[in-house]
């Protein structure tokens, strides 16, 4: 085999490796967010009935107090987010027309 071969060889081998690692990275962060959501009090599970609601002010207050969250952030489509994870938030996702169709702590 010439040596172009199995050098092109081992760099792909060693790009599997570290993908792979990334994987793994990412699926513990999450599940890392998901625990840390979880002990500050905040379970969008507990408001999952409200998927399909018009999203309103008392939709909010309501998704917020049982949910356990301390704040909440309505999410368009079309909405610019920061980044921060706060664990004690409850992300309520909209689509065009102001209908949940999503909650999150984060």
């Amino acid at each position: 085999m010439p040596r172009t071969t199995s050098t092109l060889l081992l760099s792909l081998a060693a790009l599997a490796v570290v993908l792979a690692a990334c994987s793994a990275a990412r699926d513990t962060r999450s599940a890392d967010a998901d625990a840390n959501a979880a002990a500050a009090g905040c379970d969008a599970s507990k408001v999952d009935y409200l998927i399909g609601e018009n999203v309103s002010g008392y939709i909010e207050r309501k998704a917020m107090k049982e949910s356990g969250a301390e704040d909440v952030r309505v999410l368009k489509p079309d909405s610019v987010v920061t980044m921060d994870f706060n664990a004690r938030r409850l992300n309520i996702h909209t689509d065009p027309g102001k209908v949940i169709i999503k909650l999150a702590c984060g």
